[in-house]
This record gives structure tokens, C-alpha cells and sequence, in this order.
């Protein structure tokens, strides 16, 4: 949106509440086997530099700050945030793949991954976790695991490497119930082909599902007056490339 925005002739400021641009893409790419997802952010950082787009980081963009720039529009592109499955409660060593990516959690020992998005987000971090001596158990509701891992080619490899790095595959399993057991979790798992409960011992579970988006500054400022527009996951969670464009459909159309 800022570049595209620029393009067009007008001056652009973005405000980034980290302390570097990219937001999801970055920290997706922080994994050895997505480093080359960071072209992406390399490459609107180099054309908004070449644009003159101001781009100032660590920056919480709540309406105030928003509005004592003076702007003529908005683009709100906050992302979205975790959405805390509903049978983890409150247990501590349950936590989302973000949690592992930005450093927040570092689970150890037998760890359960659980995937509800069938994309790069769970096998990457189980990757990551058994490259640092975790025993891994990658688990999901569907037929395969990573099942969109095709869209992007990355299925054979990813099946190749997970062989190699001693990771399990469980396919066609609900978490439907946890609890704390000593220093780790019981996990009720439901295999749904035959309606069967059994209980799964970990010490930590890690969760690919589902966000919300992050859209409280859309609300804020929507009755302000201000032409103000949202895209990415602020509107909707989904890929990358949903919101590359939404971002330059607002920007080409300001």
C-alpha cells in the first residue's frame, strides 16, 4: 500500500510498531528452510527507500498518534493476532506457533504440534523444534499433514525432511480436551473416522490455528472522518499474498 500509495504521488509515512518492517512474513521467515520468504519484505523496503516513503519503527499506532499526523487517509494494516483454541485454557505450555517463532516460548522435550491451517506455519515450526533435540509429533484434523504444502511445491521435500528429522505424522485427529500432568500436558485426542478418544502425553503442545484480526484502530478511527481503509489481516487473516494485493488495490486507488 505505501509504495503503491507513493507511486501515485503522495507522501507516504508508515508506522511500524516493531523494531523492523515485514510483520508475519518476517518472523515466517526467520525459519532456515522460509529464508527466502524474506525477499518479499527486502524488496517493498528497497522500493518504498527508493519512493521516499518515511517509515519510522517502534511506533504504537493507536488513533492518537494516527491523528496528530494530520493525515489526508489511512491504510490500517495491523494484522491479526492468536486465537487461543478453546480447550487450552490456561495451561502455560499450551502456546501458538508465533509464540515459538518470536522467542516468547522454548519448548523442550516431546512436543505436539497441532495444525489447523494445512500450511507451511506447523511444519516450519516443527522443523525448527526438532533441529533443536525435540521430539516431535505433528498432528492434524486432516487427511495429510500440510495439506496446501502442494501450492507451493513444498510437499515431497517436506515429507523427506520430517522423515529425516524423526518427526511424526498424525493425521485425521481433533484435540478435543487438556490438562496439566506433572510438568506437562494429557492431551484428549479424537480420531473422527472412528469417533475413538485416547490420551496423548507431551510437555508441550504448540498450536498452528486460526487469528482474529487485529482491528481495533480500524474502529477507532472509522468515525473519525478521515477516508481511512484496512487490508491484510486487519480485514480478514489469510496469506501473504492477499494482502500484497488489497494493499495495492487501496494504494493505487487513494
Amino acid at each position: 500500500a505505501a509504495a503503491a500509495a507513493a507511486r501515485n504521488g503522495h507522501r507516504v509515512t508508515v508506522l511500524e510498531r516493531e523494531h523492523r518492517t515485514g510483520g508475519q512474513v518476517a518472523t515466517a521467515a526467520s525459519v532456515p528452510s522460509r529464508a527466502e520468504f524474506l525477499d518479499l519484505v527486502r524488496n517493498l523496503a528497497a522500493e518504498c527507500a527508493r519512493l521516499g516513503v518515511e517509515i519510522r519503527t517502534g511506533v504504537e499506532a493507536d488513533a492518537d498518534a494516527v491523528l496528530a499526523e494530520r493525515p489526508d487517509a489511512v491504510v490500517v494494516a495491523t494484522g491479526a493476532r492468536p486465537q487461543r483454541p478453546w480447550w487450552a485454557g490456561d495451561l502455560a505450555r499450551v502456546v501458538d506457533v508465533r509464540d515459538v517463532l518470536e522467542g516468547r516460548a522454548e519448548p523442550s522435550g516431546r512436543v505436539v504440534v497441532f495444525d489447523e491451517l494445512g500450511f507451511h506455519q506447523a511444519t516450519s515450526v516443527a522443523e525448527l523444534l526438532a533441529d533443536r533435540g525435540c521430539t516431535v509429533e505433528i498432528m492434524t484434523p486432516g487427511m495429510v499433514v500440510g495439506q496446501d504444502l502442494g501450492v507451493t511445491l513444498d510437499m515431497e521435500t517436506w515429507n523427506v525432511r520430517a522423515h529425516a528429522k524423526g518427526i511424526t505424522q498424525t493425521t485425521d485427529s481433533v484435540i478435543v480436551g487438556a490438562r496439566a500432568e506433572g510438568d506437562g500436558i494429557v492431551l484428549d485426542v479424537l480420531y473422527h473416522p472412528t469417533g475413538e478418544t485416547r490420551q496423548v502425553r507431551c510437555d508441550w503442545t504448540v498450536c498452528a490455528v486460526h487469528q482474529q484480526p487485529e482491528d481495533a484502530l480500524w474502529h477507532a478511527l472509522k468515525g473519525s472522518g478521515l477516508e481511512v481503509h484496512r487490508v491484510g489481516d486487519c480485514l480478514a487473516p489469510r496469506r501473504a499474498h492477499a494482502a500484497v494485493v488489497e494493499g495495492y488495490r487501496v494504494g493505487v486507488a487513494l
